[in-house]
């Protein structure tokens, strides 16, 4: 019987698809601590209290974005919204106190979570190559001399990742730069995000896209002093499937914070002063979000590897103990093939297999198994996908 190939994005998400979760209100409690510098307490009260959101988050195992509403250094009004649903919630200040100019809070956040996850966890992760950050206009580096900014700010957006992530881990390439007009563009018969992913065993490729980053101009009080002007943050972060080639997220994140070094110093992107700065921590919580969403849509998305190599019936695949990968395991063959459309473009295709495999050696990011049985043998060639079961 001959079973009709279907697209590689068609097996992601049949295997993706969702059902509606029933959910459950429950009070969570968590404390945060902010530095209060220039004696700025409303300031710290309101870092304090994001520190608390996200350790609740990390607690109920939901996530979700916080808007906040302060008046005179009171806060008024919390709403946060969770990744996945949208809804409403509460939010309590306990109490608060200062001790050594460090505020501490404690909250009580009124949330909904789903009674039983969607998706399953399966302590998988996928690669994901980060390449340098792309800039729209590198006049407005300038400010400030950063002229490193766009290769800074892909090592922490990776390392961000690597820290955080539940769901991926970064192959780091920083230093090379990836021209977004030629992501969709044939090289050597496959998608520039395809032929990538060869070669670097990544299953993702994620491209941060600076588009602003532009400085307010300064103003004066009275003559006597400058206040700090805004700084903008604008990007744009795609993700593409290495094997498909095709685009599975794009998302933009806009921030602003004070600009708080003098004119015509020179700041190195790198460094903990930068980072440290208002406006370095306002990009740090736009990656730590990126990181969020980023697993958000990994979550329910198989994880597919690569046969990479194959000696007689010993095969070698492109997934190891970085991935999640244990020797044991067992894991689907997918045939796979490559057919030109009716642009001559290579579109990948897969065919289903009873071929299964059982992992007997991990390194960490390759695995090997053996083929058994002449069914599990035939027609297994090099880049056929396999996924856990």
């Amino acid at each position: 019987m001959k079973v009709a190939p279907y697209s590689i994005l068609a097996l992601i998400c049949l295997t993706s698809s969702l059902m509606t979760q029933p959910v459950s209100a429950k009070w969570v409690t968590a404390s945060g601590q902010a530095k209060i510098t220039g004696n700025n307490v409303a300031q710290a009260r309101e870092d304090a209290i994001n520190q608390a959101v996200t350790y609740a988050t990390l607690k109920s195992g939901a996530s979700f974005s916080s808007q906040q509403t302060l008046s005179n250094g009171q806060l008024i009004d919390d709403s946060f919204t969770m990744s996945q649903q949208a809804h409403s919630q509460n939010v309590e200040l306990i109490n608060e106190q200062i001790t050594d100019n460090v505020l501490s809070v404690n909250v009580r956040i009124d949330i909904l979570e789903p009674m039983e996850q969607a998706c399953p966890t399966t302590g998988l992760k996928a690669a994901i190559l980060i390449p340098q950050a792309l800039i729209k206009d590198r006049t407005q580096l300038r400010y400030g001399n950063i002229g490193l900014f766009e290769q800074n700010l892909s090592e922490r957006l990776a390392n961000i990742i690597q820290q955080r992530s539940n769901s991926s881990f970064p192959h780091i390439h920083a230093n090379e730069r990836l021209d977004i007009d030629q992501a969709l563009v044939d090289v050597r018969g496959y998608r520039l995000p395809t032929w990538l992913g060869e070669i670097t065993d990544s299953q993702y490729i994620l491209l941060p896209e600076i588009i602003d980053i532009s400085t307010e101009p300064f103003t004066s009080t009275l003559g006597l002093w400058d206040n700090d002007p805004m700084r903008n943050f604008h990007i744009r972060v795609s993700l593409f499937h290495a094997i498909s080639g095709e685009k599975v997220w794009s998302q933009q994140y806009t921030q602003a914070a004070e600009w708080e070094f003098k004119r015509q110093r020179t700041v190195n992107s790198n460094s903990a002063t930068f980072w440290g700065s208002e406006y370095g921590e306002a990009i740090d919580k736009v990656l730590s979000q990126v990181s969020i969403d980023i697993d958000d849509n990994l979550n329910c998305r198989p994880l597919l590897g690569q046969i990479v190599s194959r000696q007689g019936d010993r095969i070698i695949i492109n997934l190891g103990r970085e991935h999640g990968i244990r020797v044991g395991d067992k894991l689907q063959l997918v045939l796979q093939q490559n057919l030109p459309d009716r642009l001559d473009n290579m579109r990948a295709v897969a065919s289903k297999s009873k071929a299964t495999i059982t992992i007997d050696q991990v390194t960490q990011e390759s695995s090997t198994a053996v083929l058994t049985g002449i069914a599990a043998s035939l027609n297994v060639q090099l880049n056929d996908l396999a996924i856990k079961l």
